[in-house]
């Protein structure tokens, strides 16, 4: 045992005699740069410009119709059923397949897109179908059609057909049925089959209310009051006032009475407004209602008691505009808002401003009668009625105080 030792100890003395020991050589990592940025994008990101990659489009192009089918699944019906199946089908297949395109979304997170999608699309008519009431019938849309003098407006819902009632102070002015269509139905109803009388006074005062009553095929009803303004076009009275066109010859400084430029208003007042002197009427300093309405009217200017005079081309009013043929100037027309509407005359003074040429019915000193004659159209055999209204005044051109105007009886 002893000699193995020591033969052993003598064997390594002898190598470590004869051999050189070196350290080991020592390896480095060094550290590499990061790889350059691949020119493309990933599949979930944004292109170098900022712009957004096919995946972003589509999600966006899922919302757009998600959003879109949620506003007009509100129709119900039918047709909120085929909006429906559109936008789960396109609206969130496009969601999801954005979100495949992207990579690495969790799928919580998808379920809580897809839920919201769907809680947006469907919900509108499925509160509509669960929960029926007279949201599923509307009157909207109601206007005055003056070109053809109706009274037009829309009933949209989701059923077959619909049961409509024009009414006023209980009674049934006008009736009608009409199958729906893409759940809406358009009415225009002309306002002679129904009108019963001005829903104003010349105060605005309501006097009447107009209601459109409909009834669904589906047992819903609903009523919607018409604008008293719309419905306000029966014209009951009218006034007249006129103003003097003098010329100054500056040679000797006389002056001449060439003649006269007249206003008139046709539409509602009070009844105590009245002509006054000076050719003025009472109304013009009020405050004026601005008319509405068809209508046509004439004006005849004449001394009492003659059949001679000057008839004024007749006016025809179409909603809020005043339209005659000038017997100078051809073609006319005149907003009622301005409620006394300039007439046209015969000649034309220097200021620009027609005016009714004195010899055209001056026929010397003496009361002058102004006649309006109205007639409503378009109103029913009923209120389509014509009246006359007379304003008069004194003309004394020709005496010693030419330049008053006095009312005459």
């Amino acid at each position: 045992m002893g000699g193995l030792l020591e033969k052993a100890t003598t064997t390594k003395t002898e190598q470590s005699e004869g051999q050189t020991f070196e350290p080991a050589a020592v390896t480095v990592a060094t550290s590499t740069p990061n790889p350059t940025p691949s020119a493309s994008a990933p599949a979930g990101g944004s292109s170098p410009s900022g712009s957004p990659n096919t995946a972003q489009k589509i999600g966006l192009a899922g919302w757009v119709v998600i959003i879109v089918g949620a506003i007009l699944s509100l129709q119900g019906g039918s047709w909120g059923l085929i909006v429906v199946a559109t936008v789960v089908i396109l609206g969130v297949a496009a969601i999801v397949q954005a979100d495949r395109m992207r990579g690495g979304v969790s799928k919580p997170k998808l379920y809580a897109t897809l839920i919201i999608a769907m809680l947006v699309a469907v919900g509108p008519y499925a509160l509509v179908v669960v929960f029926p009431s007279n949201a599923n019938i509307a009157v909207t849309d109601i206007s005055i059609d003056e070109e053809n003098d109706e009274l037009d407006f829309a009933v949209r819902g989701s059923f077959d057909s619909v049961d409509i009632e024009i009414i006023s102070d209980g009674e049934i002015l006008w009736s009608g049925s009409a199958e729906m269509g893409e759940n809406i139905k358009r009415f225009n109803i002309p306002i002679a089959e129904f009108f019963d009388g001005n829903s104003q006074d010349y105060e605005g005062k309501v006097l009447k209310i107009y209601t459109i009553k409909a009834i669904s095929s589906n047992g819903n009803t609903v009523e919607m009051d018409v604008n008293s303004k719309y419905l306000t076009r029966q014209a009951m009275d009218a006034g007249v006032q006129f103003t003097p066109y003098v010329s100054t010859n500056t040679a000797d400084g006389t002056s001449e009475h060439e003649g006269i430029r007249v206003q008139v208003f046709v539409g509602l007042f009070s009844s105590g407004e009245k002509p006054m002197d000076e050719g003025k009427h009472s109304y013009a300093s009020a405050n004026q209602r601005q008319f509405t309405g068809q209508l046509t009217y004439s004006l005849e200017i004449s001394r009492r008691g003659s059949s001679e005079g000057y008839t004024h081309p007749t006016v025809t009013i179409d909603g809020d505009v005043a339209k005659w043929i000038s017997d100078f100037s051809g073609s006319k027309s005149s907003s009622t808002a301005v409620a006394f509407v300039p007439l046209s005359g015969t000649a034309i003074d220097n200021d620009g401003f027609e005016y009714i040429e004195a010899d055209k019915f001056f026929r010397g000193n003496d009361c002058y009668d102004f006649t309006i004659t109205v007639t409503n159209v378009n109103l029913g055999s009923e209120h389509s009625t014509n009246f006359t209204v007379v304003n008069s005044w004194e003309i004394n051109w020709e005496g010693d105080d030419p330049n008053q105007y006095p009312t005459c009886d």
